[in-house]
């Protein structure tokens, strides 16, 4: 079944249709809720127009959204020359494991924040080589500021854009001052017309952003159980690259590198940002799919590739539709 996404044709984007539809059947069926919280950012403010629309409106967005995300993130990785040969693999990866866990199936601020972490990566990335590097460093802190803005769990990417500054460009304290700069823009900006508006009431406190998430009693529940699988795989995937990718260019080892930082730094915001915890795992999906998506096209034993997806669909099937929790 992989082989279907291992070529960059219209039927592969064909056959992705198909299994995003077929995955996320059960969302078609049973609508998903606008999930968005006053407490995870000032997205809550621009989705609350959506909160009247219809169920089915609400399914046919999310399912679109689940697939315009799988097929960014596809163009970003073939973009960038991280496979060894275009093809799908990167977005069906990415429908698989969105649709690995129920909590998934909503319309929310962490399904909503995967575009910009997935245009803070391309553009770091292409810092490389880029022609007038200031203004890109500039624009990848103020899309960072915005992001952080609109949904709080996204704020380990100002420890992310950082690093991936130091590690795909030599360091110029210069350039390092306009990526702060770009940060807090926004939050400049925001302060300032709140203050103006005498609604600086709006700005969130420490403990209703912050909370560590620890179960007392931990359950090793098929939830748990799914994502450890879902970690082991990525962690396969994450070593495969390391033993087949050492003959890329140097441009796309830092790559592979700037993914790896994305997904390592943002793990400990799932649980020490309020409410982020299990949505917010969506978001550690993006850089996990860029690994299990080369990993699935560059193994020459098509069969572990095979199992992985069957695996996946399989505990996809199970937990939306017969798990009860």
């Amino acid at each position: 079944m992989v082989s279907f996404f291992k070529d960059k044709s219209a039927v592969s984007v064909f056959w992705l249709i198909i299994l995003c539809c077929g995955l996320h059947v059960y969302s078609l069926i049973n609508a998903p809720q606008l999930n968005v919280s006053v407490n995870e950012g000032f997205f809550y403010y621009l989705l609350q127009p959506f909160a009247n629309l219809q169920p089915y409106t609400l399914s046919v967005i999310y399912v679109l959204l689940i697939f315009l995300i799988a097929l960014q993130l596809n163009f970003v990785v073939n973009e960038l020359n991280l496979l060894s040969k275009q093809s799908y693999t990167p977005a069906l990866a990415f429908i698989l494991l969105s649709a690995l866990v129920p909590a998934f199936n909503q319309v929310s601020a962490a399904l909503l924040s995967c575009n910009f972490i997935i245009w803070i990566f391309y553009s770091a990335c292409r810092l490389y080589n880029a022609p007038n590097a200031k203004s890109s460093i500039y624009n990848i802190g103020l899309i960072t500021g915005i992001s952080i803005i609109l949904y709080y769990a996204m704020m380990p990417l100002a420890i992310i854009v950082l690093l991936s500054f130091l590690i795909i460009r030599s360091f110029r304290a210069n350039e390092l001052f306009i990526l702060l700069f770009g940060i807090l823009t926004p939050f400049y900006f925001l302060i300032a017309c709140l203050f103006l508006k005498g609604n600086l009431k709006f700005l969130p406190l420490p403990q209703q952003i912050f909370n560590i998430y620890l179960n007392s009693r931990p359950q090793f529940s098929l939830i748990s159980i799914t994502l450890i699988v879902a970690a082991l795989v990525t962690l396969w995937a994450m070593i495969t690259v390391q033993q087949t990718g050492s003959r890329e260019l140097i441009q796309v080892r830092k790559s592979w590198t700037l993914a790896g930082v994305f997904l390592i730094f943002y793990i400990p915001a799932i649980f020490f940002v309020r409410q982020a915890y299990p949505s917010a795992v969506l978001i550690a999906m993006i850089p996990a799919a860029c690994y299990i998506g080369y990993a699935f096209g560059s193994t020459s034993r098509s069969i572990i590739p095979t199992i992985i997806f069957w695996l996946f669909v399989g505990l996809s099937i199970y937990n939306n539709w017969f798990a009860k929790y």
